[in-house]
Formats: C-alpha cells, sequence, structure tokens
C-alpha cells in the first residue's frame, strides 16, 4: 500500500441522467424517491459505480476520498467524504471537487478516478505511478487511449495552488490547466479507450450494461 490517496469524483450534478427510468435507478443504493439521481450510486451489476472506483483505487492507496455534495450517508462506506469546499464557485465544473480533494489530502500524491468510469484497466494506478516514478519531475500525469481522459490522474498537492487561481479566475477547463502545470500523458494505448468510456447519459449507461455483458461472454 502506497503513501498515496486515492480520490472519487462524485460531486456532480448529473444532469442529463435525470431522465434515467425509475426503475434502472432505484436500487438499494438509492436515496428516497422524488430525489434528484445520483450517479455514483447508480446500480451496475448491483454495485453502485461508486463501488466500481473503491476497488479499483483501495489496493493501492493508503486512504479514500469521495468527493460528494449530497447522500454524504451513503458514501461514507466508500471512504472520507469530502464537500466541495465552501469558498469555492459551487457547481461549475469537476474542478472544484479536484481543488477540494487536494485541499484535503493526507499525503502528498492523489490518484483520481470520476466516479463516473467504472471499467478503468486494471494497471491504471501501477502505469501511472511508474511514470511519476520514472524521473519527469512533473506534478501530474494524466491518461491518455484514442483520446485524452484529464480527470483520470495523478496529482501532488502542491498544485493546488495554481488551481485555485485558475478556478479564482474563472477559468473551468481541465485540459489547459494541465497544460499550464504542466502535465505528463501517461499513453495507454487506442485499444483501451472502452476502458475510460464514461457513463453520463441513460444510453450511456445501458452502453456500459451492454458492454459488462459482452465481457463475460467473452
Amino acid at each position: 500500500m502506497q503513501d498515496l490517496t486515492g480520490a472519487i469524483l462524485a460531486g456532480g450534478q448529473a444532469r442529463r441522467m435525470q431522465s434515467l427510468p425509475t426503475q434502472e435507478a432505484s436500487a438499494t443504493f438509492m436515496p428516497a424517491d422524488n430525489q434528484p439521481i445520483d450517479k455514483g450510486l447508480l446500480p451496475l451489476q448491483e454495485r453502485p459505480l461508486v463501488a466500481w472506483q473503491k476497488s479499483r483505487l483501495a489496493p493501492w492507496v493508503s486512504e479514500i476520498i469521495v468527493n460528494a455534495n449530497q447522500n454524504n450517508e451513503f458514501y461514507t462506506a466508500y471512504g472520507r467524504v469530502v464537500a466541495d469546499d465552501s469558498d469555492l464557485p459551487a457547481q461549475q465544473g469537476p474542478l472544484i471537487g479536484v481543488l477540494s480533494v487536494l485541499r484535503h489530502s493526507r499525503t502528498p500524491w492523489v490518484v483520481i478516478a470520476p466516479v463516473d468510469s467504472p471499467f478503468l484497466p486494471v494497471d491504471y494506478v501501477t502505469r501511472l505511478l511508474k511514470a511519476q516514478s520514472s524521473g519527469q519531475g512533473r506534478l501530474a500525469y494524466y491518461c491518455r487511449a484514442q483520446r485524452d481522459y484529464p480527470l483520470c490522474l495523478l496529482i501532488h498537492t502542491d498544485t493546488a495552488q495554481g488551481l485555485e487561481d485558475y478556478i479564482q479566475s474563472g477559468q473551468r477547463r481541465v485540459i489547459p490547466w494541465l497544460e499550464k502545470i504542466p502535465a505528463e500523458v501517461v499513453d495507454f494505448g487506442v485499444h483501451a479507450d472502452e476502458h475510460f468510456a464514461n457513463i453520463n447519459t441513460p444510453a450511456d449507461f445501458e452502453a456500459a450494461q451492454s458492454q459488462l455483458t459482452n465481457w463475460s461472454k467473452a
């Protein structure tokens, strides 16, 4: 186990998931009726998405933080819950959660996973750590397959002040911030794209279910 914190970003509002049929969203893991769908608690093969990410990160980290802004009583089963800090703009994108996590980490390095990417490669953490230990001297490392996955990253807490300045200047885009650090790209190869696929819409959720079925038949 590394002197490393794992962080799961589950603080978004999941606006595009709110049209998901009730029978898909209402499972043991979901809050009471008439509350918005919380993407991190959606059940995939009877496991909430947050559990998929915990299982990927847990073997490599000393602690898991879950960045969440609702349903804290559910998320405490999966890690130390950290909400977006109150001095930051509310509901202004994932960098707010990243900064909140960096501020509250008890270790210098944090490996981050979005809650809606449940199929991260089995070597997700080890590949990032290998890049970090190779002597490049960067403060951040993020993943690439056919495209960039900037929220799948390993990052040092020393980047927190620069990120705060970036956010307070009105910036919200992730890649320009990473280029500013600058961050190193860790290439997982074009065939790894299916492992980084994320769930943003009901159609994505259905595709993830089908993907699991296809893998089980392979």
